[in-house]
């Protein structure tokens, strides 16, 4: 309790801190900001301690994060004394607003603590790697740190996050097996409060009343990151028995099968709720086709992985803000406009230059959309030439985009990545019905704001030629591309036939997904020159985007480590996972625009009543939508919340409890090793992913001589890095040369040697006592040592 106090208090002077500085920055919108000062102050505190641990001006201390909290904070003191009387006046008047955002943040890392509580290990799926970036964030005494499973090398994976939640850690004075699940219970606080500003300002733009503004924003955070996907009523009907195999046979998805009825009012199964992650598939005669991961924000949060995807939800969202703070500026879009607003150009840089290092897939997202909201912003400044708009448009992005890329500029020459380029999707695709699962909820809310918004544009809007054009373009493109490619490749391989097939089977989704682009892009542009429709121009540019980023998950797939029916894996992966948050701030907006439709409007009066069943049966319907969505997440997060049996450490946030009840030698190792051992690198065994193997250095943040092998390969794209490193471990703990395994301890600068039960099992060495010229017993406890390596001229 102590622990999660100081971490939580550290967020909040940060957040108090940051918010004369957001009040100046977000001045367009409604909330100035007010609802962002958090994850902004997260973002602007940990990149001064990375860019001085970069530079080695400043070491990655608790002194040097407190000295830069102090001097922002005397900083923010001075601002908020120059616009005392404009700040306080605005928090009087709007402090409502503000309260609600706190009582999202704290119910949401209350409950989410309560949650993680429940299943605080650090054990299982990508928990250890991500446990890993987080110790070697904290550990790094400057940038970029050492990858803690590759010694010698520098990290080659996006984890700015990580090191956000470092130094939180390190503020807090909180260790990093508590601080990993607090990190966890951090995020979707973070998240839900940016969603709920985020929502709010577009209904106060839209026009709303202060309490639709409010509702609507704290239903948001419900809807996008609590919200679970449809296969709840699956899994409800597999519990009753209702269906039998032949339903499941047409269903296919992974794990979903006949069973018979059974008591209660979830599943009981292990990990059940995990199977709404592998619903798009396809399997032949030959065995699996297509492999795919639909995650979502709920089942992250319920999972725990401290993911890069995980950690960029709430900045992305704050960069989304940050656009709408800029499309909102009222000057015109010119090359001036650029130091005309220096702190709002300078924020959406900076927000979109940093989710390249907190997720790159964010990176790229982020960017499309920037481009969209200035060539938004353009159409709207220069309403009579599509010319002027685009170049005054190219005239802000691009240096925006190459500020962006500059303040992150160290991040792009330290990693090499496993993706080698992008190839036309063939043969596999998604079912309809295995889509509707996923995204049905937040696509049928859209498609009805889209209808909705159609038939008010088309009474009192006439067609416009460019715009035209460019909805076109954006809904056209994507599929030439890929007709000049993979449907040309498949008439060569396979036949005209075969090709056709390919493409009508595709057209199913493809088709209607550009339709949405075009129209959801054309209707955004007509907005953008209307005067009091800058909500709705924007939200409909989200939409657009969304249903473009499904459309190409149809049509391309990243080339990387994966293939065969594994290759669209991180494709869908990733794209779905920022289509899902885009369509869903859509969505959430498209409930209060469609229950604003004003019904006295309606001339007649059996019009009125038409209207009001259809209004009716549409809320009926959204009600079984979202009790299906939400079936999932209640009965996931009872299970991963210990609710139907406590984990054998009882309940807590300590990560690496489970050891000190199973392995108490390797618990005290660790603690050892991280709190009272001078630094240097270590040696353990080297074994399979997804297992205890790594445990020590990923525990510590220490360096070791190699890690998970598997996840080296991806982030590296080869395997040359560490080649032969898994024999030269397996020859020192062999034990039979000590000449040569005192060189190759030196060769890569090991400190520690570690033998516990997986060095014994692996390399069937029951101690190191044949060098005791070069090591000596640093610690021991139960039947784990830590051996030291000392200069055996010097013993």
């Amino acid at each position: 309790m102590a622990d999660a106090v100081l971490w939580f208090l550290a967020i909040e002077l940060l957040g108090a801190a940051a918010l004369p500085w957001v009040f100046q920055v977000f001045r367009f919108l409604p909330d100035r900001g007010i609802t962002l000062a958090k994850p902004v102050a997260l973002l602007v505190l940990s990149y001064l301690v990375w860019i001085f641990g970069l530079t080695h001006l400043l070491p990655n201390t608790q002194l040097t994060i407190w000295v830069i909290v102090l001097c922002f904070s005397i900083a923010s003191i001075w601002l908020a004394g120059r616009n005392w009387d404009e700040l306080q006046g605005f928090i009087r008047s709007n402090w409502m607003v503000l309260l609600f955002a706190e009582l999202i943040f704290v119910g949401m890392f209350v409950a989410w603590a309560l949650v993680v509580s429940g299943s605080p290990a650090i054990t299982h799926t990508e928990k250890p790697m991500d446990f890993m970036l987080l110790n070697a964030a904290h550990q790094a005494r400057f940038f970029p740190a050492e990858d803690a499973w590759l010694s010698g090398h520098s990290i080659s994976y996006y984890y700015f996050g990580h090191i956000i939640m470092a130094t939180l850690a390190k503020m807090s004075g909180v260790v990093t097996s508590i601080g990993y699940n607090l990190s966890v219970s951090t995020l979707p606080a973070l998240a839900g409060t940016v969603c709920y500003g985020l929502l709010y300002n577009l209904v106060k733009i839209a026009g709303g009343g202060l309490r639709w503004s409010l509702v609507t924003g704290a239903a948001a955070p419900a809807l996008i990151l609590l919200a679970g996907n449809l296969t709840g009523a699956l899994e409800f009907l597999r519990l009753r028995g209702w269906t039998g195999s032949g339903f499941w046979d047409w269903v296919a998805v992974d794990g979903l099968h006949a069973t018979g009825a059974s008591g209660g009012a979830f599943p009981s199964d292990f990990w059940w709720w995990f199977r709404s992650t592998r619903v798009i598939g396809t399997s032949g005669e030959d065995g699996l086709l297509d492999y795919t991961i639909t995650e979502f924000p709920a089942f992250s949060f319920v999972l725990g992985d401290l993911h890069a995807h995980v950690l960029a939800i709430s900045f992305l969202l704050l960069a989304v803000a940050a656009a709408l703070n800029l499309y909102l500026t009222p000057t015109r879009l010119e090359l001036s406009w650029l130091w005309r607003y220096p702190a709002q150009a300078g924020a959406v840089a900076f927000f979109g230059g940093a989710l390249a290092f907190i997720n790159f897939w964010d990176f790229a997202t982020f960017m499309s959309l920037l481009a969209a909201v200035i060539l938004l912003k353009g159409i709207r400044d220069y309403p009579h030439s599509m010319l002027q708009a685009s170049n005054a448009a190219a005239s802000v992005y691009l240096p925006l985009f190459l500020i962006s890329i500059v303040l992150f500029g160290p991040v792009y020459f330290t990693f090499s990545g496993q993706t080698s380029g992008v190839l036309p999707l063939q043969e596999v695709t998604t079912r309809p019905f295995h889509l509707l699962l996923v995204m049905g909820l937040f696509a049928l809310l859209c498609l009805a704001l889209l209808a909705k918004t159609i038939g008010e544009i088309g009474r009192k809007n006439s067609g416009d030629s460019p715009l035209a054009v460019i909805a076109l373009l954006a809904a056209l493109v994507p599929l030439g591309i890929w007709m000049a490619t993979g449907f040309l490749f498949t008439v060569v391989t396979d036949g005209a036939g075969a090709a056709l097939d390919d493409l009508g089977r595709r057209l199913i989704l493809v088709g209607p997904a550009a339709i949405v682009v075009g129209a959801a892009t054309y209707l955004a542009g007509v907005f953008a020159r209307s005067r009091n429709e800058h909500a709705a121009s924007f939200v409909m540019l989200l939409m657009a985007l969304g249903f473009f980023l499904m459309m190409v998950a149809e049509l391309f797939h990243i080339v990387d480590s994966f293939s065969g029916p594994w290759r669209r894996m991180n494709t869908v992966f990733k794209v779905y996972y920022q289509a899902w948050i885009l369509l869903g701030i859509t969505a959430s907006f498209a409930i209060y625009s469609l229950w604003r439709i004003p019904l006295n409007s309606v001339s007649s009066v059996f019009a009125r009543n038409l209207a009001m069943v259809g209004r009716c049966g549409g809320a009926a319907a959204f009600a079984v939508l979202l009790a299906t969505s939400f079936y999932y997440t209640v009965g996931a997060t009872l299970d991963r919340s210990g609710v139907y049996g406590a984990p054998s450490e009882g309940r807590t946030l300590d990560g690496l409890a489970y050891l000190q009840v199973n392995n108490s030698g390797e618990y005290g190792a660790i603690g050892w090793l991280r709190d009272e051992a001078e630094p240097g690198r270590i040696l353990e065994a080297v074994g399979d992913d997804y297992s205890q193997y790594g445990n020590v250095s990923a525990s510590t943040g220490l360096p070791t001589v190699l890690g998970w092998v598997g996840h080296e390969l991806q982030w590296r794209g080869s395997s040359e890095p560490f080649a032969g490193r898994a024999e030269d471990v397996a020859a020192i703990y062999s034990g039979q040369e000590p000449g040569h395994a005192l060189r190759l301890l030196n060769n890569y600068g090991v400190r520690y040697v570690y033998l516990g039960h997986r060095e014994r099992e692996r390399y069937g060495v029951a101690d190191l006592g044949g060098y005791g010229n070069f090591l000596k017993t640093a610690f021991q406890h139960d039947d784990v040592v830590v051996y030291e390596v000392f200069n055996s001229t010097d013993s």
